[in-house]
């Protein structure tokens, strides 16, 4: 049995929650029990700060508003799809190094935390204390790190300037771990971590949403090239990433290209994708690349056919068989030839991305095309486990 939560203070609001809440299940029936939560200390364990709340089997749906009937069907409806990280997005990172090729994804992370309301933390991960530009006057270690949160904090102000970013956290999503030391440059969270960059941020991506990075970053004896970091953190992270090469603009994804193979056939990554694109009133192009008269293209389409149906689009799917031998052309003719502004890439092994981003030639086109890349495990958020 499904347990639906309210929380709340027994005022007018939480009344009108439940009230609606009924509603919703009369019209959309479900094996649910609805709880009724007043109690201050129960209200505060199950993390909700601005009530009346409503949680499903204890995940949070909405607080601070009463969502209509019709809203509430419709998260009735994604239940599953709200232990996605990919739906809910609540907490963005993204990492830089304070290159051109960083601004960029900052850019186009700070655009998505503002449509989906997330909090946006930019990360800087030293791997050396003679990082930085400015001498720190001593050897001591807080000193290193002060002085290059400064230069972090003055690369995220100067960028907020001059693209006009501010990008103030949601109160309600304001849940740093309290080990880490923050600062806050136009309403974006600033944070210097030690260690190595795919660790440090493989380790992040546990209890992050998205990683947003670019493709490119310095090279030279300081840094390494940052492209590499982005490879191994892509393939390994806990989340979906987006990878956006220096060259991008965002402007919206109108049309998005979601790379489907014989592997990719995960319905629920299916799902999660459908309700990220209508953030955007994308159309979605499912895009299959191989040679000609290759057996089970049909068998895939229907599939496709079917999930699609499941959750619910708003307009009609695109599927396409593009004759090739070489996948990554074929996807980038394609891509020319409709305007795609995100390729999808779902991967059900992780050696799919090993092979793609090993090839020369997928590399190169991979790395320097000018559209971003969302990356998504179809084996869960958990590439350990």
């Amino acid at each position: 049995m499904i347990t639906i939560s309210i929380y709340g203070s027994g005022d007018a609001k939480m009344r009108a929650l439940k009230q609606n809440v009924s509603a919703a299940l009369a019209e959309y029936p479900m094996d649910g029990q609805i709880e009724e939560v007043t109690e201050y200390n129960r209200v505060y364990a199950s993390g909700v700060t601005h009530p009346p709340a409503l949680a499903i089997d204890g995940e949070i749906m909405s607080e601070g508003e009463v969502p209509t009937v019709d809203e509430i069907k419709k998260l009735f409806r994604s239940r599953h799809l709200m232990r996605s990280k990919l739906f809910k997005l609540r907490r963005i990172i993204a990492p830089v190094d304070m290159s051109s090729g960083a601004e960029n994804a900052l850019v186009f992370a700070c655009r998505l935390a503002h449509l989906f309301q997330a909090s946006l933390e930019v990360v800087y991960c030293m791997d050396s204390i003679f990082e930085g530009s400015v001498p720190s006057p001593s050897g001591v270690l807080a000193n290193y790190r002060n002085t290059m949160h400064q230069e972090l904090d003055d690369f995220v102000h100067t960028l907020a300037e001059r693209e006009k970013l501010d990008c103030p956290t949601p109160e309600h999503l304001s849940h740093a771990p309290n080990e880490m030391t923050y600062n806050t440059v136009a309403g974006i969270r600033t944070h210097i971590a030690f260690g190595f960059a795919e660790d440090v941020l493989i380790d992040l991506s546990r209890n992050t949403d998205m990683l947003v990075m670019g493709t490119l970053g310095k090279s030279g004896i300081s840094r390494k090239l940052f492209g590499s970091v982005s490879i191994a953190v892509s393939k390994n992270a806990y989340c979906p990433v987006l990878l956006v090469p220096p060259q991008a603009q965002f402007r919206g994804f109108a049309n998005i290209l979601y790379a489907s193979n014989f592997e990719s056939l995960d319905a629920p990554t299916i799902k999660q994708t459908v309700a990220f694109t209508r953030r955007f009133n994308s159309q979605l192009h499912f895009v299959h690349v191989g040679p000609a008269g290759e057996p089970g293209v049909e068998l895939e389409k229907k599939l496709f056919e079917i999930n699609y149906v499941y959750a619910d689009p708003e307009m009609p799917f695109i599927f396409s068989k593009v004759v090739s031998d070489d996948v990554v052309e074929g996807l980038h003719q394609y891509a020319f030839e409709h305007r795609v502004d995100l390729f999808v890439f779902v991967t059900h092994h992780r050696s799919f991305w090993d092979n793609l981003m090993h090839h020369s030639v997928s590399k190169d086109m991979l790395l320097h095309t000018g559209i971003p890349i969302l990356l998504i495990h179809a084996d869960g958020d958990n590439p350990g486990e």
